[in-house]
């Protein structure tokens, strides 16, 4: 073959690739235009999930148990399994060709699965015109956003220890620790109520969590005890109901207002009650409940530290949150075992790992559910 027609053929086989290397994407329900970028497997064209789910709106879960890939749309699941051309939705099975496949942490989908299967099982949502993919965006509905708020601070230090380790400082460290977790391996958005140490009310906290449309509020505190002994932690959510573990915490976290707010500032939060019976608290109380279980599960699992359960209380700092809200309280400083523990900067990334597990459990159900 003359050498100016391999040259010829070369520079065809690589325009074509550079032609290939991406789908047209146009998204009706915004009226924008995308290209998906793509990249050749053996000879297949296949997209990576991380780059179709912000497009589509779609949600995916990971089950290395049985190396099952999870793909949610539209209300709907798909069961794709590692190294297998072959997937579930809605108990029928179907074949792409080619295998789902795996490229370091990211997971690739045949492209044919987007422009012919999508079309199939979604005529309504998808269409695959000439050499354009036409979607509707479905609307998503996941934990995107959540709201970190390390307790006390400023002129309020909380609760001290024997060795005069501070509250306030604790809970900022952790926070610090735990916002660094959620945005490099959740890819969330995190905000806190106070990143350096300043005193902000507690009106203050939630009303930043409802301004900012969170889709959690975490409130870290650190907890304390006329009795040396007593040690543990402990998870809250929010309720009007009382015993006598919940009054003492109460009057512990709630007495900063008077304390640092002033007296006309305590009506002000006794006048919030109206909240507690409004119905769309209803199914925010039932996500506190399960956000609750999931994070202290893994903190006790975690840290191996005493189990003093999840519990209900009526905090202020949690009556004003419209979303799933709870509060941590991460073990007693006045218990000199639990304060040099707490201090200690390799403990203080455990718990953080520990609440991180517990949102990262919450937010794939959540996201599943919402997202159904």
């Amino acid at each position: 073959m003359p050498k100016f027609r391999l040259i010829l053929l070369t520079l065809v086989i690589s325009l074509s690739s550079v032609l290939n290397a991406g789908l047209n994407v146009h998204v009706k329900n915004d009226k924008s235009q995308h290209i998906l970028s793509t990249s050749m497997v053996n000879g297949v064209e296949y997209a990576d999930f991380k780059n179709i789910n912000p497009l589509f709106g779609s949600v995916t879960k990971e089950d290395r148990a049985d190396h099952r890939y999870y793909f949610h749309l539209y209300g709907e699941q798909f069961v794709f399994f590692l190294d297998s051309a072959y997937y579930t939705y809605k108990t029928e099975t179907f074949c792409m060709q080619y295998p789902l496949a795996q490229s370091g942490s990211e997971y690739l989908i045949p492209l044919v699965f987007l422009t012919e299967h999508l079309p199939l099982h979604f005529p309504q949502s998808v269409q695959y015109r000439g050499t354009t993919l036409q979607i509707t965006k479905a609307k998503d509905k996941s934990v995107l956003r959540i709201v970190l708020d390390p307790g006390h601070g400023g002129k309020d230090p909380g609760a001290v220890g024997k060795k005069g380790t501070r509250e306030k400082d604790l809970n900022l460290n952790v926070c610090l620790k735990l916002k660094q977790l959620l945005e490099k391996e959740l890819g969330i958005t995190v905000l806190m109520t106070r990143s350096d140490d300043r005193f902000v009310s507690l009106g203050e906290r939630t009303r930043f969590a409802n301004e900012k449309k969170a889709d959690l509020f975490v409130s870290v505190h650190t907890n304390a005890s006329y009795s040396r002994s007593t040690k543990g932690l402990e998870t809250y959510y929010l309720s009007t109901a009382k015993n006598t573990d919940s009054r003492a915490v109460e009057a512990l976290e709630n007495g900063v207002v008077e304390l640092y707010e002033g007296a006309e500032e305590k009506q002000k939060y006794d006048d919030l009650d109206f909240i507690l019976s409004d119905l769309s608290q209803a199914e925010h109380l039932e996500n506190s409940n399960s956000l609750a279980i999931w994070v202290h599960k893994n903190m006790v699992a975690g840290t191996k530290s005493q189990d003093r359960g999840v519990k209900q209380a009526n905090f202020w700092v949690l009556r004003g949150a419209f979303m799933p809200s709870i509060l941590i309280e991460m073990g007693f400083i006045s218990n000199l075992e639990e304060e040099a523990m707490l201090n200690n900067p390799s403990y203080q990334e455990r718990i953080a790992r520990a609440i991180f597990e517990g949102i990262k459990h919450f937010k794939y159900r959540f996201d599943r559910i919402r997202n159904a």
